[in-house]
């Protein structure tokens, strides 16, 4: 539960403290989970629902008041368009 009260107040920081504009938040999944409890409105006891948040995804979250929207969940298509290829 601790880090889900983490996360509120994460976001009431960034809330408060950026009232326009961009916000890079890079953190582990577990907080991002938290925060996806936080903009879907669905209690802490679901937070390992799927989808399962992979290492390096990204996601893309805009926030107009106080509703949040989520505009990209979990994405790792990056990952596919930047591999290089190797030759020996």
């Amino acid at each position: 539960m601790k880090k889900h009260e983490r996360a509120v107040k994460f976001l009431n920081f960034i809330k408060n403290q950026y009232k326009s504009g961009n916000v890079l938040v890079v953190t582990h999944s577990v907080v991002i989970k938290c925060l996806f409890s936080i903009f879907k409105n669905t209690t802490i006891e679901n937070l390992w629902d799927p989808p399962y948040i992979h290492d390096t995804s990204l996601t893309s979250v805009e926030l107009n008041e106080n509703e949040y929207k989520i505009l990209l969940e979990g994405d790792l298509s990056y990952r596919e368009t930047n591999k290089v290829n190797v030759q020996n």
